[in-house]
């Protein structure tokens, strides 16, 4: 665990296979670590690259999964240190300054909440992970280990933290109305080759991108792709889009790799959690 002021970040190894220390993030699939290249790169290997499938045909995504390279979501645009990962680097891959593109209201927003992340003066200043709300989409999937299930008609994830899960409907069902709001919001995916396509509506505006506050409406849409560059390794891409709050979509990538050996351990975090009380100087 590691403590970022008062609020924990949690690094779920469980079983997971990480890369060599020093180890730059591009390397981890092969390509160079400039992120332009490294796009290029990864869309080759995605097209040379043979998936293993599934008896319906489908790209296999079975097993267990982790973000590869680092660990923790303190800030996304200037991610601390992690295994395998020197750091610094933002998750944020378009627009190319690597900055969450707010509208100037919004950017006052996300200052505030980065000054008070710390030693908030309101609970809604704390970051909700560490209150126990679900993380939302695409928190979820840099956030702790993960095991797929695949069906023809939908694929599920389970998460080690917190006992979270999702379902990504693959039948062409429409979306839920739009006046319910979800924490991990409503999934319809399809294929498009090797790559699964997610489309997330049906956000409420209570998740954040990160620990410090980086955040959203509840009329965020996010399209993520899900492509195999390699045996061991998924290149996911988020296109965040919500005219509410930002001025133009934007894009976030993170690499996953399988995790060797396949085990999922318990996490329920929120067990006894204190994080709050030492927050606001409350007793235990």
């Amino acid at each position: 665990m590691k403590w970022h002021g008062v609020v924990l970040g949690v690094a779920l190894v469980g079983g997971l296979s990480v890369p060599v220390a020093g180890q730059k993030y591009g390397e981890l699939a092969g390509c160079s670590d400039e992120p332009q290249q490294f796009h290029q790169c990864a869309r080759t290997k995605a097209k040379e690259f043979n998936p293993p499938r599934t008896p319906d045909g489908k790209p296999d995504f079975r097993g267990h999964w982790s973000r590869a390279g680092v660990f923790g979501t303190d800030n996304i645009e200037e991610h601390g240190p992690g295994l395998g990962d020197p750091g610094g680097k933002s998750l944020v891959v378009d627009p190319a300054d690597g900055r969450i593109p707010y509208q100037p209201w919004a950017a006052e927003k996300a200052q505030l909440h980065h000054a008070q992340h710390r030693q908030p003066s309101k609970p809604e200043y704390f970051d909700p992970v560490s209150r126990c709300f679900e993380e939302g989409v695409p928190r979820m999937n840099y956030q702790g280990n993960m095991r797929v299930l695949q069906f023809p008609n939908q694929i599920v994830i389970l998460h080690e933290f917190n006992h979270h899960y999702r379902v990504i409907y693959l039948d062409g069902r429409p979306h839920v109305g739009d006046t319910l709001k979800l924490w991990m919001g409503d999934s319809r995916g399809r294929w498009e080759g090797n790559t699964l396509v997610v489309d997330v509506t049906n956000h409420n505006d209570k998740t954040w991108f990160d620990i410090v506050g980086s955040f959203h409406s509840d009329a965020m849409r996010v399209t993520e792709r899900w492509t195999f560059t390699g045996p061991d390794r998924i290149d996911y891409v988020a296109t965040i889009d919500d005219p509410k709050v930002f001025t133009q979509p934007w894009k976030l990538r993170v690499q996953m790799g399988r995790n060797k050996p396949e085990e999922q351990w318990e996490s329920a975090i929120c067990e006894g959690n204190k994080a709050v009380h030492v927050a606001f100087g409350l007793p235990w």
